[in-house]
């Protein structure tokens, strides 16, 4: 998932119940137990995700210690405490991943660990602790602060934002096949946190079954406990298994940010490319680029143009410009992509980028934001109904003898065979 974000300030919002909904599987708000008093023992922490099949209902394990509910923690709000020095444990029973193939999208509200070592407020996976089969949410103060997957990725030893006993908004990400450096990883906002991983190109795969979350700790491939028992409160855990919008992670961290009164910046243009990417096919299919902003632009509306920059002839944009209001900043606008169907002869996948022209009052806090370029990769159709094939290297929409020798001059004439060299013949 590609997240193009344009940060400036932070706003407040009108708390309510989770905002999104859609992939939403599992949901453990302190503010939901009920009969206990401050400083009594926890017995079962209740997964409050509705619809879903993943039953998540957490419980103290044999041979460790039982967290402690604790009433106005935060902002007026109880918390469950975790003791490192007692093993404080809750572990649900196996559920299944709906979805296993969109992977998860997870949002953490608790402290960051005091101990000074490695800590683990939750593990979200498989029940086995199989490696790169799960997802773990260390919060650790020090260097190893952003550890996830058994251990296997840091964030840089200068880039820790977890700051001990304090609370912080977490935000991560992790798609189905993706590999340990593709993990999105933030703290009070969603600006991404520089990934330092062990073993980069390592891939996570989630599990349709044997998979439960634990609270306070993280179990190994050997079933034991890892020493990396949480020190700290935990307040509110909410997993989606689904890759959430740039645009809906924004909404989901404005409902906490007001809820807990804790700092998540906002004033944002986001802008999401379906699938991560803009496809189009000259004569056939378009795409679409999703544009939202995070808070109302009160008196001062936002209109955004988007403009092709490398070859703006190779498309069509529509519509041509969208305007923002306070009316309808909550909503998430589209502009689709379609290719000109030319005749000229091109390679089999040509590009060009486009960039958003963000225009608003100077008294506006979007005044001045710029947008990157998005590429969009064109298909090309002009060799009839036979189609197009890459292996047509002189473009005469026939595969033969003068695409091999072409082929073979310039693969030798790299000196090495490889496909690294021929940029102009395999593009």
């Amino acid at each position: 998932m590609k997240l193009y974000l344009f940060l400036l300030c932070s706003i407040a919002i009108t708390a309510a119940a989770v905002p999104v909904t859609d992939g939403l599987i599992l949901h453990f708000d302190a503010g939901d137990i009920t009969g206990l008093s401050d400083g009594d023992n926890i017995s079962e922490w209740q997964d409050s995700a509705t619809g879903d099949t993943a039953v998540g209902d957490a419980y103290p394990q044999a041979g460790t210690g039982a967290p402690t509910y604790k009433t106005n923690v935060i902002n007026g709000l109880p918390a469950v405490r975790f003791s490192r020095v007692e093993e404080d444990v809750l572990v649900s029973s196996d559920f299944a991943l709906p979805e296993p193939s969109n992977g998860l999208t997870v949002f953490i509200v608790c402290k960051g660990g005091a101990s000074g070592n490695v800590e683990r407020a939750a593990q979200i996976g498989s029940s086995n602790g199989t490696a790169s089969h799960l997802m773990g949410l260390d919060v650790s103060s020090n260097t190893s602060g952003c550890r996830y997957n058994n251990g296997f990725s840091l964030t840089a030893a200068d880039a820790n934002p977890v700051e001990a006993g304090q609370f912080h908004i977490g935000v991560r990400q992790m798609p189905d096949g993706g590999t340990h450096s593709e993990l999105f990883y933030s703290c009070n906002d969603l600006e991404a946190e520089n990934i330092q991983a062990n073993n980069p190109s390592n891939a996570i795969t989630f599990d349709k079954y044997n998979n439960d979350i634990t609270l306070g700790c993280g179990r190994g491939p050997d079933g034991q406990w890892y020493p990396d028992f949480y020190e700290g409160d935990l307040a509110e855990l909410i997993v989606y298994n689904q890759q959430l919008l740039t645009s809906e992670m924004q909404i989901v961290g404005d409902y906490l940010s007001q809820k807990y009164n804790l700092p998540f910046t906002t004033e944002e243009i986001l802008i999401d490319e379906t699938g991560g990417e803009t496809i189009v096919l000259e004569g056939g299919f378009s795409d679409i680029v999703n544009v939202s902003v995070s808070s109302s632009p009160g008196s001062s509306p936002i209109e955004i143009t988007p403009q092709g920059t490398l070859d703006p002839r190779q498309i069509l944009i529509s519509p041509s410009s969208i305007t923002i209001d306070s009316g309808s900043w909550q909503d998430i606008h589209s502009f689709t992509v379609t290719a000109v169907d030319d005749d000229f002869m091109e390679r089999p996948v040509h590009d060009t980028t486009i960039k958003f022209d963000i225009q608003t009052d100077t008294s506006s806090p979007y005044y001045g934001m710029e947008s990157p370029e998005i590429w969009v990769d064109i298909e090309d159709n002009d060799c009839g109904s036979q189609g197009f094939s890459r292996q047509d290297l002189n473009l005469d929409c026939s595969v033969d003898l003068i695409d091999f020798y072409l082929f073979a001059d310039e693969w030798l004439a790299c000196g090495v065979p490889d496909p690294e060299c021929q940029p102009a013949l395999l593009n």
